[in-house]
């Protein structure tokens, strides 16, 4: 499995020998002239969520942030293990596989949720949200021997919030249809060739699928535990421990930017980002971010359902406890960022 694949080798790079504390580059900022400003180093992937980090900058004035992007979540992952990245923008799932690995990840901060757009090819005549026509179509494929294929990249949080929300509707994921794992760039041919009749896909994929009539949206797959949680934001435990300052900047910076992220000025920022880094069309930007959420809550009782879920498709090796979920999860620069309660920004409640 990818994620899988990916704590493997973050796992390999921490056993090496890799001293985070020693190359933070927010330690060797902090330790310049009083003149200058200290620097701290964010890293997101080329996705519409995740580039909303690229304006973090102008929500932290004391500081100079530097903004990278990743292509693979092995090579982020590994820059924060090696203290060439100190901030970190990851998905829950991302998350989870990270601490079934005990790997030194802490999350300090949720990010934008939604974005995952459940679509049927044109040629699939089932209304939007008519879940029961669907049912009986998906019933009426298997009768024949032959399943409704769905496209969906394995291990990402739109896989699991699809395999939470099928049945819901009375549809088991693992045996009423035939799901395939086929990565977000290519489900529009996968739609387009007949491969598959259905897809759930990430924006701007999803965008670019609806809006290029590959399919049409059927359902937002978010009436499960998990909900829409999607992007989330994380140090390295040593990171979180020798730099509390920089953390205390990063979770206020967040409670800053995610209304940002709201107004009309911070839309027009976003959807500028995105365009720069990912080069999809404006369009297909204006449909991705109007079906995104910021948000900087962490609600651990979804990501226990992401864990749980997780486990159970055998993504993760361990049935993750709450304890050890939450040795992962720092609510406290959130809480003490915007003078809420530990339980108001996602905290499990006593």
């Amino acid at each position: 499995m990818r994620f899988k694949r990916v704590a493997a080798a973050v796992a390999a790079a921490l056993i090496g020998g890799t001293v985070v504390a020693a190359c933070s580059s927010a330690g060797s900022g902090s330790a310049a002239s009083s003149a200058a400003k200290p620097t701290i180093v964010v890293a997101a992937p080329e996705c519409a969520h995740c580039l909303a980090m690229s304006l973090l900058s102008t929500q932290m004035p004391g500081y100079t942030v530097k903004f990278e992007t990743f292509s693979t979540l092995t090579a982020l992952t590994a820059g924060l293990a090696s203290g060439a990245i100190d901030v970190g923008q990851i998905d829950y799932t991302g998350l989870v596989s990270f601490i079934d690995k005990d790997l030194p990840i802490v999350a300090i901060s949720g990010e934008v949720n939604g974005g995952s757009d459940f679509v049927l090819a044109p040629s699939v005549q089932v209304p939007a949200g008519n879940w029961t026509a669907f049912k009986a179509l998906v019933e009426k494929d298997k009768a024949a021997g032959n399943p409704l294929k769905i496209a969906s990249q394995f291990g990402t949080v739109q896989d699991i919030e699809l395999r939470l929300e099928l049945p819901k509707y009375g549809i088991n994921p693992n045996t009423d249809v035939d799901m395939v794992n086929v990565p977000y760039q290519g489900m529009a041919q996968a739609l387009h060739n007949g491969s598959v009749q259905a897809a759930i896909p990430v924006q701007p994929f999803a965008a670019a699928i609806t809006n290029g009539k590959f399919g049409v949206h059927f359902a937002y797959p978010y009436n499960q535990a998990a909900g829409d949680l999607t992007n989330v934001v994380v140090v390295n435990k040593n990171f979180l421990a020798q730099h509390p300052a920089e953390v205390a900047a990063i979770a206020k910076g967040m409670t800053d930017l995610v209304p940002y992220l709201k107004t009309s000025a911070g839309q027009t920022a976003w959807a500028a980002a995105v365009e720069q880094y990912t080069g999809t069309s404006a369009a297909d930007v204006k449909t991705a971010l109007a079906q995104l959420t910021p948000d900087i809550d962490m609600p651990f009782a979804q990501i226990q359902a992401i864990s749980s879920a997780m486990y159970a498709q055998k993504l993760i090796t361990t049935d993750l406890p709450e304890s050890t979920l939450l040795q992962h999860v720092d609510y406290a620069p959130l809480a003490q960022a915007t003078g809420e309660s530990l339980t108001a920004v996602g905290a499990a409640g006593s």
